[in-house]
């Protein structure tokens, strides 16, 4: 019988983008059936499996966030903390995938739900054609061991766009470049309270002071990670000096045009309001919240990409009127192409018994919810019976980033708790 961590060696190696799974959802349903599980795949790709009569379902999903050398995946490990060189490490939601995996080689009464696309909005949960059948569902995405997630935010990507045209540059304009450098990146739900610089802001912040005009840009990686790196190409006549996180170059070619009227979008970059806009004092946590999350001149569009996050579904509405207007102001045309409701917190008689086992491994466990989006809520609306859901997971840090990373002692205790909560 294999260990987890070498079923996560196993699926670390088949490439696992967003968008980009088919592989290793092929593996998963020749796993299930090597184990003797019936497996049912539905269209957006989730992988359903059971064998006989399951008390709980466990989840997970099975695709990454992929940045640096990723979906190459070099692991590196470091006494009992593992990590990936120069890649996204897919911890997040991977070792959730290899305890599921392990627990299928060991139980008969068990039912895994593995659900494609989640880290590009939740899309395979959203799209689910699949009927749970067990009471329960166990959620194995979060990354703190101390605490069983019971609810989460609620999200909405925002994409801006907006029609530009070029213009000649004068004979006396220089030509610079600006890259960002030396900023950690995170995740734009868990870290988006750790006050981590976005590459879009400080760019934006440099080339308004600099009363700068665009000719090229591109920052950010994903809409759900806080922008790490960036570039822009602009034209300036102020003397530039670096900063801490800015490195100038100069640029000798005559054959650029910049974006007309740039200096306006340059302005609402910088306007903007990057990170927590609310605090939820109840659960100590943010309440709304707003990433940006990429930015990028494509041929004659400029677009920006947003992810917006909310602990209330009314509070959501008026994050996404906010953003449209702010934008609209500055002429861009806004639009919403997926969006998830908040998971209402809520603290049922699964949530205790599994509190009560995990206590045993984990003594100052607790309930939380979390300002991140999790599955679980979506799930339970899709189902025809009543179903209750929790969230656990083993630590893992800076998720969505180069500096991802998962502590294997913690991987451990977690598969010890979700052994006994099948047994229930």
């Amino acid at each position: 019988m294999k260990s987890v961590i070498e079923l996560f060696e196993e699926i670390s190696a088949i490439p696992r983008c967003s968008y980009e799974s088919d592989r290793l959802k092929n593996y998963l349903v020749d796993y299930s059936k090597k184990f003797g599980f019936e497996a049912k795949v539905d269209k957006a790709g989730n992988v359903l499996c059971k064998k006989g009569e399951p008390k709980v379902c466990l989840q997970s999903h099975y695709d990454m966030v992929c940045l640096g050398d990723a979906p190459k995946v070099e692991l590196v490990y470091d006494e009992n903390i593992l990590r990936a060189k120069n890649s996204t490490l897919g911890a997040d939601n991977g070792m959730g995938v290899a305890i599921m995996l392990y627990c299928m080689q060991k139980y008969n009464n068990l039912e895994t739900l593995f659900t494609a696309n989640e880290e590009v909005g939740l899309i395979g949960a959203s799209n689910l054609e699949l009927e749970i059948t067990a009471p329960n569902i166990l959620n194995i995405d979060s990354e703190d061991e101390n605490a069983i997630c019971i609810g989460c935010a609620g999200g909405s990507d925002v994409i801006c766009e907006k029609k530009i045209n070029f213009i000649p540059l004068q004979n006396d304009e220089k030509i610079y470049k600006a890259s960002v450098v030396g900023l950690p990146g995170g995740h734009s739900g868990v870290d988006i309270d750790k006050n981590i610089p976005s590459s879009i802001k400080v760019l934006a912040r440099f080339l308004s002071e600099h009363n700068c005009e665009l000719i090229d840009i591109k920052a950010g990686e994903r809409r759900n990670s806080i922008a790490k790196n960036g570039e822009a190409i602009f034209t300036c006549r102020d003397n530039l000096k670096e900063t801490k996180h800015i490195k100038i170059s100069q640029i000798e070619d005559n054959s650029y045009k910049k974006i007309k009227n740039s200096k306006l979008i340059i302005k609402a970059l910088d306007a903007f309001c990057q990170g927590v806009r609310a605090w939820n004092k109840e659960l100590n946590i943010p309440q709304d919240s707003a990433n940006l999350g990429v930015v990028e001149a494509d041929g004659d569009i400029f677009k920006i990409v947003i992810s917006l996050r909310s602990m209330s579904d009314d509070d959501m509405h008026n994050l996404e009127a906010q953003t449209r207007s702010f934008f609209e102001i500055c002429g861009f045309e806004t639009s919403f192409p997926s969006s998830h409701e908040a998971w209402t917190p809520y603290i049922g008689d699964f949530a205790k018994e599994v509190k009560a086992i995990a206590s045993k491994y984990i003594p100052n466990i607790k309930f939380e919810a979390i300002h991140a989006g999790l599955e679980c809520g979506i799930l339970i609306a899709k189902q025809d019976k009543p179903k209750e859901a929790v969230s656990i997971g083993p630590n893992i840090r800076f998720p969505h980033s180069l500096r991802e990373e998962c502590d294997l002692d913690s991987v451990e205790k977690i598969k010890k708790i979700v052994e006994e909560i099948i047994l229930l």
